[in-house]
């Protein structure tokens, strides 16, 4: 059973455990009125809650937004919003069809599915809408193989795509009962391991064996787990004129990933250990999420 909270849905965009360099790169983004922003990962990652906060975001007097979903999660006052019912014929791929018919000037698609919704969701992109969707891969990177898969040509993949932003979510450590302590031998291989690809334009952070991180207690506030409340670990790979340029090319998940490295890309486990060094989740955490 999935259970929905309703006061989830009023997280803004600062709400969502983004880093300083993240946030400014969303808010950057989301000024733009064409394009497509797609979010990736597994079911329960947070990827409605994010779509959600962007939409609350833009959202303002004159501005046309509606949306096709499945099912509605949650309702915004102020937006229309549509259920696909496959049992009437209004899938996907249909819905989205006639929502663009109407002008509107920011639509959200729930998920794309198939090569049908994916290439109307191109077309919107770069007919002078901002589209929001989801997307199934394991990283912000295999999102242009995954479009490729689905028989959408790079050609149109490129001009039509602003970003992807991956994410999974962390439990945060109770603030009651987590417990301060040196950071282990093995924990200072694995961050200095996983911060040694860390691009130069972040501020890298220094880590020594007298480094203190935070740990998990038990106590009756977090019902004796050590951990209340999640937070997302995101990454953020960015489709600019190169990237555009190597899109065309078809390339692989890895070679995608290397180009976003090298131009500034923090990865969802990068961000994850930041977080441990703020204190705000833990090392076992990170690694049984991002593991």
């Amino acid at each position: 059973m999935r259970v929905l909270d309703p006061e989830t849905i009023r997280q803004t965009i600062q709400d969502l455990g983004m880093s300083a360099e993240n946030f400014a790169l969303i808010k950057k983004l989301l000024q733009k009125t064409t394009g497509s922003i797609l979010t990736t990962g597994p079911t329960g990652s947070g990827k409605t809650t994010t779509l959600y906060a962007f939409v609350r975001h833009v959202n303002e007097p004159g501005l046309k937004i509606i949306t096709i979903e499945d099912p509605i999660e949650y309702h915004i006052e102020g937006i229309s919003q549509t259920q696909v019912n496959s049992a009437k014929g209004y899938t996907f791929a249909s819905g989205l069809r006639s929502i663009v018919r109407q002008d509107p000037d920011v639509v959200l698609v729930g998920e794309i599915r198939d090569a049908e919704t994916a290439e109307i969701a191109m077309q919107a992109a770069l007919t002078g809408h901002l589209v929001f969707s989801t997307l199934h891969t394991n990283d912000a990177a295999g999102a242009i193989p995954r479009l490729i898969d689905l028989g959408i040509k790079p050609v149109m993949i490129a001009p039509a795509l602003n970003a992807v932003l991956a994410q999974r979510l962390v439990r945060k450590l109770c603030l009651k009962c987590k417990r301060k302590g040196v950071i282990s031998k093995e924990e200072l291989e694995i961050l200095n391991e996983v911060f040694a690809t860390l691009s130069d334009k972040n501020k890298k952070p220094k880590i020594t064996e007298d480094t203190e991180v935070f740990y998990p207690e038990k106590c009756a506030t977090c019902n004796f787990t050590g951990y209340k409340g999640r937070v997302g670990v995101f990454e953020i790979f960015l489709v600019d004129e190169e990237m555009e340029r190597l899109i065309l090319k078809s390339p692989a998940i890895s070679d995608m990933k290397d180009a976003a490295l090298k131009r500034g890309m923090t990865t969802m486990v990068q961000d994850g250990y930041l977080k441990v060094l703020e204190g705000v989740t833990s090392t076992e955490e990170v690694r049984r999420v991002l593991a």
